[in-house]
C-alpha cells in the first residue's frame, strides 16, 4: 500500500556497513599516509637544515685556516705566484687546496675544497672616484679608457660607470643617470655609491653580458678604504696583472710601455715575479713612484665549497691584511652561494 515503508533487508544493511567500513579504512589509510609523508618531509627538512649549518661552520673553519696561512707569509712586502704558502702550486693550481674529506667518528660525511687568490691584479672600478662627492680621478679615467680601447669596447662606458658611482644626478658626456634607468622595464636607479661586487656592472647602462665577460678578468670592485690604498686608490699588483691591465696602468704617464711591452713583461714574469717595482725594466719611474701600482697583495679572495650529504654550500670571503700591524686579518666581505 502506498505510504508504508518497506523493511530494509539484513543483506542490504550488511552491504552498507561494509562500504562504510571500507571508506573509513580508506580515509584512515590516507590520513596515515599523509602523516607519514609529512613526517618524512619534516625529517628531510631538518636533515638539510643541519647539513647546511654544518657546511656553513666548516666553511667558516676554512676561512680561519686561510687566515692562519696568510699569517705565515714571511715576505709580506711582495707577492707573486709561488712566492708564499698561500699561492704555491700543489699540482691543482696556485692557491688551490686539495679536497679534504670531512670525517666524524671515522665516518666520512662530506668534502671540503678551498682556493685563495689574489684580488688586486685588476683595475678597481671604485678607483674612478676616490671621493664620491668630488670629480673622477683623471689618471684612473685614462687607465680605464685605455683598457676599454684595448678590449675594443666603447670608452664612453667609463663615463657611465662613473655616473653609476658618483653622488650627483648630472650625467657626464657619455654617461647615464637615473633618467636612463627609470625608463626601463622594470625601472631602477643608479647606486650613487661604491660598487660592492664587479657583477654590479651588469646593471650599468650599455654593459651587456658579452661586454661584462670581456671586462670581468681585468676589473674588480674594492672599497677605497681597504687593501692598503692611498688617497682612495687601490694599487694594482703587477705580479698578477694581465698585459691589458699593465698597459692601461702605464698610460697615465708621459711614456707608456705599450701593449707589446706589457706582453713581454708578462712573459718575463712567468719565471717568477718582481720583489720590488725597481726590478721592472721599461716601466716609467713616475708610475713606479705613484700610488697606482704595487708588487704586493693586501686583499685576497677565498673561495670555499663544502659538500655535506646532498647539500652543497659555496662561500666567498674577501680577506684584508692591510691593517694587520698586530697580525690581524679582517674579513671585509662574506657571501654564501656566490663566487
Amino acid at each position: 500500500m502506498s505510504g508504508i515503508s518497506q523493511p530494509v533487508s539484513s543483506k542490504h544493511q550488511r552491504g552498507v556497513a561494509l562500504i562504510t567500513a571500507i571508506l573509513l579504512v580508506a580515509i584512515a589509510t590516507l590520513i596515515a599516509a599523509k602523516l607519514s609523508w609529512d613526517n618524512q618531509i619534516s625529517i628531510r627538512r631538518t636533515e638539510t637544515t643541519l647539513n647546511q649549518e654544518q657546511a656553513r661552520l666548516i666553511a667558516l673553519s676554512g676561512e680561519a685556516i686561510a687566515i692562519d696561512i696568510l699569517r705565515l707569509d714571511d715576505t709580506p712586502e711582495f707577492d707573486y705566484l709561488g712566492s708564499d704558502l698561500w699561492n704555491s702550486d700543489g699540482g691543482l693550481g696556485p692557491g688551490v687546496l686539495p679536497p679534504w674529506e670531512i670525517d666524524i667518528e671515522e665516518m666520512t660525511i662530506g668534502k671540503f675544497q678551498g682556493r685563495l687568490a689574489d684580488a688586486q691584479g685588476r683595475l678597481n672600478v671604485n678607483n674612478l672616484l676616490p671621493d664620491p662627492d668630488a670629480p673622477p680621478d683623471p689618471d684612473v679615467v685614462g687607465q680605464f679608457k685605455e683598457l676599454f680601447n684595448t678590449l675594443q669596447l666603447n670608452p664612453g662606458l667609463v663615463d657611465t660607470i662613473v655616473d653609476w658611482i658618483d653622488a650627483d644626478t648630472v650625467p657626464l658626456t657619455s654617461g647615464a643617470e637615473d633618467g636612463s634607468y627609470t625608463a626601463l622595464d622594470p625601472g631602477y636607479r643608479t647606486a650613487n655609491n661604491y660598487m660592492t661586487s664587479i657583477s654590479e656592472l651588469r646593471a650599468v647602462n650599455g654593459i651587456d653580458e658579452e661586454t661584462f665577460q670581456l671586462l670581468k678578468p681585468h676589473l674588480t670592485a674594492l672599497h677605497p678604504d681597504w687593501c692598503g690604498g692611498s688617497g682612495g686608490i687601490t694599487p694594482v699588483n703587477l705580479n698578477y696583472a694581465s698585459a691589458e691591465v699593465m698597459f692601461a696602468a702605464s698610460t697615465t704617464q708621459d711614456e707608456n710601455i705599450g701593449l707589446g711591452g706589457a706582453e713581454v713583461l708578462v712573459e718575463q714574469r712567468e719565471n717568477g715575479g718582481w720583489e720590488s717595482l725597481d726590478e721592472i725594466t721599461g716601466m716609467p719611474d713616475e708610475l713606479k713612484n705613484s700610488n697606482l701600482v704595487s708588487v704586493k697583495t693586501e686583499c685576497l679572495a677565498l673561495y670555499v665549497t663544502v659538500e655535506i650529504g646532498s647539500s652543497v654550500l659555496s662561500m666567498y670571503s674577501l680577506l684584508d691584511r692591510s691593517s694587520s700591524g698586530d697580525s690581524d686579518i679582517v674579513t671585509r666581505v662574506r657571501a654564501y652561494g656566490l663566487e
